[in-house]
């Protein structure tokens, strides 16, 4: 009975995606600050051959979405409510129309917690929380519920800001980047208890924020928020990224008005990499060298973007959409893969304060 019950949850689950996916459309999830105008989750789809995109419907009413796992089979959304003193993390299930359905809601322990992460093939969910400088770790059950908090590993130093967690392609290290320590933490995991294996040192006021890994798995990008560059890191001989390759300016030669990073991305191909600029207003486009490690900057997209707190390259790779947390709305790039550069579509879509955005993922 429990065998003939697994099949025909991932039997809706491959329909969802077919679903999902008929038109030439692919679903994703918007996150939110609420208040003004927003109300939670939103769901929109992009059709991948004009770049234009549906408008958004809301999915779920939860407090601040402001960051968003989907599993790796694609039944489940969980969101973190970013808040001062806690925060609120929230599960649900995808059905073939893209609805989200509450399944559960658990506390977490850390202030301003702003980044999840489904970690070791679905065994647990990982927050980190730039208020406290923590990093915890609950259980995940198979129906996508969310259990009792398991670990807490705490950063230790003057002023701690744990800014994201994830792993690393081969999932046998979690990584964390903490913006106020200036170090990338790197965990072993075992049973949900993390421990404590290597640390890499940037240089002091980097703010490293958001990390993302090349195609290869060979490399890892840091966003740093603070200093608004880029760091390439190359993985050891014991599988971990702890060499420090290079550090590159995310902005223009010249200027000097108040500006900060935030989101990185490789492209599907591992070939360009991408990275958000908040004051500058834009997303700096590199071309990266999988042997070296050396970028290359080939220019800025600027137009219609306006505080880009989050941005994703579409699964297809064709187009880059931006989270424009102070103009409200979405905004599409169509991204030239032979070259790596964005032009604008010129299409948007409004959404008050949006703050992430996760496709539902092609299965090959």
């Amino acid at each position: 009975m429990i065998k003939h019950t697994v099949s025909l949850l991932l039997l809706c689950a491959s329909f969802a995606l077919v679903s999902a996916q008929k038109n030439n459309s692919l679903p994703f999830f918007i996150g939110t600050y609420t208040g003004e105008g927003s109300e939670g989750v939103y769901r929109c789809w992009l059709d991948t051959v004009s770049g234009k995109l549906s408008t958004p419907e809301l999915a779920a009413r939860v407090d601040n979405p402001s960051y968003l796992a989907v599993s790796a089979d694609n039944r489940f959304l969980w969101t973190v409510g970013e808040m001062n003193k806690t925060y609120c993390l929230s599960a649900f299930s995808i059905d073939k129309s893209m609805s989200l359905n509450f399944i559960n809601s658990q506390s977490g322990e850390g202030s301003y917690s702003c980044y999840i992460a489904e970690l070791e093939a679905g065994k647990w969910l990982g927050a980190a929380s730039y208020g406290s400088g923590l990093v915890t770790f609950y259980p995940l059950n198979s129906d996508g519920s969310i259990g009792a908090l398991a670990t807490v590993d705490k950063h230790w130093g003057k002023v701690t800001r744990a800014h994201c967690i994830l792993p690393d392609p081969k999932e046998k290290y979690i990584y964390s980047a903490d913006l106020g320590l200036d170090k990338i933490l790197i965990y072993t995991v075992e049973d949900g208890k993390l421990s404590p294996f290597a640390e890499v040192n940037l240089p002091k006021g980097m703010g490293p924020r958001h990390i993302d890994f090349d195609a290869s798995g060979k490399w890892m990008a840091v966003a740093n928020e603070l200093a608004s560059k880029v760091t390439i890191i190359k993985r050891d001989s014991a599988q971990t990224f702890t060499n420090v390759v290079s550090h590159t300016t995310m902005l223009p030669s010249g200027f000097t008005t108040k500006t900060s990073a935030a989101d990185i991305h490789f492209s599907p191909d591992g070939r360009f990499l991408y990275a958000s600029n908040r004051g500058h207003n834009s997303i700096v486009v590199y071309a990266f060298d999988n042997t070296s490690g050396a970028l290359k900057t080939l220019g800025w997209a600027t137009q219609g973007i306006n505080r880009p707190r989050n941005f994703v390259i579409d699964p297809t790779g064709k187009f880059l959409l931006v989270a424009n947390q102070d103009g409200n709305d979405i905004v599409v790039f169509r991204r030239n893969q032979r070259t790596g550069m964005l032009s604008p579509v010129n299409e948007k879509v409004s959404v008050s304060h949006p703050v992430c955005i996760k496709f539902i993922r092609i299965k090959h």
